[in-house]
């Protein structure tokens, strides 16, 4: 969980086993292949989508990368622990209280780091957002250059509900009081809302995602790749220099005091989860807010 792999690759060097890559014309296709887990981010599957970022971004014959789950986008990082094993928010996993901060120090910095990744990047990242995006698997999608969604695609950041946090990109990209409204419960949305309040260029049918993703993809490929490169620069740069750099820092040490705070509602979370496993934890955090205001689980009472 959490990985923090800098390390770039050569094109074609490196065996992917989570992602998928294919290149249609001068597009590279990135899936993310955890299917049965949702694409939850394991250290595995992070460190894989960004080798597979830096590929395509070294590849000469690559002008713009597209990013999107096999089945579900994901549905944030991999936080799952068996029953009688203690979860990764639990600081009795370490053997001081400071050497739990300092994981959760360079893990959120890491975080910050592969967001930011997307923005120092040469070439484009079109998102395709379909099934479930919640948590940090959201965070993709957002530090993407565009996004595209499926009517039915769910939004969501959860992890507010166990005493977490989530990324200022979401305020950027929509606003503070669209964000105030998702973030500060953790509630899904839906792709026509993500539309509606900025996250995503546009909600399409399902059936349509796909080509309506790669018909962008396929013309920003068509632009010579110095004038995408400048442009991208410009945008990209432009956007940390008028402030969300310094939101970007500021992020990584609230991440950590929220990983790391200790409350009854935390104790109580950390006590579930090692007694019956992460399905009972989500089900104690979740249930409170049953039936969500939208997505499959507004239907669940």
């Amino acid at each position: 969980m959490f990985a923090n792999n800098d390390k770039k690759v050569i094109p074609g060097e490196y065996e992917y086993k989570w992602v998928k890559l294919e290149r249609i014309g001068k597009v590279l296709k990135i899936t993310f292949d955890r299917t049965k887990q949702l694409n939850a981010l394991s250290d595995e599957l992070e460190s894989e989508i960004h080798l597979a970022l830096d590929e395509g971004d070294a590849d000469d014959g690559v002008n713009c990368m597209v990013i999107t789950g096999n089945g579900h986008f994901g549905v944030g990082y991999d936080m799952a622990n068996e029953p009688g094993e203690k979860n990764v928010l639990d600081p009795g996993r370490f053997d001081t209280v400071g050497d739990f901060i300092a994981f959760w120090q360079e893990a959120d910095d890491a975080i910050v780091r592969r967001q930011l990744h997307f923005f120092n990047l040469k070439k484009p990242v079109i998102a395709a957002v379909e099934g479930y995006c919640l948590g940090g698997s959201m965070w993709l999608a957002m530090a993407s250059d565009m996004a595209y969604c499926s009517e039915t695609a769910v939004f969501g950041q959860p992890e507010i509900r166990h005493c977490s946090n989530s990324t200022f990109l979401i305020p950027a990209l929509c606003g503070r009081q669209h964000a105030s409204r998702w973030l500060y419960t953790g509630d899904h949305f839906d792709g026509k809302e993500a539309e509606r309040i900025g996250l995503v260029n546009e909600c399409v049918p399902p059936e349509k995602l796909m080509d309506t993703v790669m018909y962008v993809a396929e013309r920003v490929a068509k632009v010579p790749h110095l004038s995408v490169r400048y442009m991208k620069s410009l945008i990209m740069q432009g956007t940390l220099a008028a402030g969300l750099a310094s939101a970007m820092e500021y992020t990584a040490p609230i991440s950590t005091l929220g990983h790391t705070a200790h409350s009854k509602e935390r104790e109580e979370f950390m006590k579930l989860a090692e007694e019956k496993g992460i399905k009972a934890f989500l089900e104690k955090r979740d249930g409170p807010f049953l039936p969500e205001p939208m997505g499959p689980k507004s239907k669940v009472k």
